[in-house]
């Protein structure tokens, strides 16, 4: 019998990694899901916020250069808008107009997979 995981687990969906890359499809689901956790509002829509670092921690497979790249192709693409706040972080809103319009879509957030990212 093998032992069982205690930690979350990252989904996205393929068809999007086609399209977009791995990296990109695999960032833009986990700020998908994390949008429909606790946070604020950017532009009147729900965002959250988290600095280079945090997504470095939360992703420790990716290093912080790619961490960057992900980020900012996702913005140049259109796929996120971002508003710097504080000290280097940054909040996030999916933009769902541009994701439709290129057919990238989304695995319905998990609630308690979207809490266990840190």
């Amino acid at each position: 019998m093998y032992p069982l995981l205690n930690e979350s687990f990252l989904q996205f969906n393929p068809q999007a990694a086609a399209k977009i890359g791995l990296n990109d499809a695999l960032l833009l689901q986990q700020i998908h899901e994390l949008t429909f956790g606790p946070g604020d509002t950017v532009q009147g829509t729900q965002a959250f916020g988290r600095s280079y670092s945090e997504w470095q921690h939360a992703l420790p497979f990716w290093s912080m250069a790619t961490v960057i790249r992900a980020i900012k192709r996702l913005e140049k693409d259109g796929y996120i808008r971002t508003v710097r706040h504080n000290q280097g972080e940054k909040h996030y809103v999916v933009d769902y107009e541009v994701c439709e319009a290129n057919a990238v879509t989304f695995f319905p957030p998990l609630e308690a997979e979207a809490m266990c990212i840190n």
